[in-house]
């Protein structure tokens, strides 16, 4: 009885810590910043100079 009590006591800490962590980490990072990378805004400006890829012609190569 007095392990299962340790090991509920040392879990709700476990969970206690990630949830602080988590919530820390929210509040660190700036908001939008994980946006950029799915799409730019519009009005920025950096969508201007990108340019477009070609593909590349397939090359072929035959084994021996």
């Amino acid at each position: 009885m007095v392990a299962t009590t340790v090991v509920m006591v040392l879990c709700a800490a476990g969970i206690a810590f990630y949830v602080r962590f988590m919530i820390a980490l929210g509040k660190e990072c700036k908001p939008g910043a994980s946006g950029y990378w799915v799409r730019l805004r519009p009005g920025t400006g950096d969508g201007e100079l990108m340019e477009l890829r070609t593909p590349k012609p397939p090359t072929t190569t035959r084994a021996a």
